[in-house]
């Protein structure tokens, strides 16, 4: 069956894994201009990238903000990316997958979440996003920029200038802070950058704290 964004779609999990965006009379609408259908019509990866990277800030139903929240996972792990560099994304761990599945929803097919079935689909993602960097030649953070703004925010550090009352010969102080992650709202949610350089320490993460910058 074909699908269109006026279809009442809800997510179903099949017993092999796969996620279907699956119409249904009675499941909650859609804003009018959540392109669901065009996107899972593509691929379940195209359908989960798109929730996670274009509809942050609108209101979806229950389970499809879910979904949304996965894909927004990766998208995230996107934005310590430097301009140029070669995309990689780092797979959560089963632990990270088990929390998530707690979690969930009720939807068709939760019984068959696990955390070999989150991996596949997160490896599906990848894959969505280099054939749409393929196809439409953009850069990772013009994707990026194209399907939300403030993705461009997220992975970096931001100097903000602060009140100091401790100080009355310094009223003010810039706080550095880090973006990491933007909120089911929209919004860049800021955390002190401490915490930053201690996710990103070590070796192996060197591109990653210069990235920041």
């Amino acid at each position: 069956m074909s699908l269109t964004d006026s279809d009442c779609l809800a997510p179903k999990i099949t017993p092999a894994g796969h996620l279907l965006a699956a119409p249904e009379v009675d499941a909650p609408p859609l804003p009018d201009d959540v392109a669901l259908g065009a996107s899972f019509r593509r691929g379940t990866g195209h359908g989960l990238l798109y929730l996670g990277s274009a509809t942050i800030g609108r209101a979806l139903p229950p389970a499809w903000a879910w979904w949304r929240d996965f894909g927004a996972r990766y998208v995230t792990s996107l934005c310590t990316t430097s301009e140029g560099e070669e995309v990689t994304v780092s797979q959560p761990d089963t632990g990270d997958f088990e929390r998530l599945i707690e979690d969930a929803p009720p939807m068709t097919g939760a019984e068959y979440l696990t955390p070999d079935v989150l991996a596949a689909l997160w490896g599906e993602i990848d894959t969505a996003l280099r054939d749409e960097l393929a196809s439409t030649g953009e850069s990772l953070q013009a994707f990026l920029k194209s399907r939300h703004p403030a993705w461009n925010l997220v992975g970096r550090v931001h100097f903000n200038l602060a009140e100091n009352r401790k100080d009355p010969e310094a009223p003010f102080a810039f706080l550095a802070t880090y973006a990491a992650r933007i909120s089911a709202h929209g919004k860049t949610q800021h955390q002190p950058l401490s915490r930053a350089l201690e996710e990103f320490s070590g070796a192996r993460n060197k591109a990653k704290l210069l990235s920041l910058l």
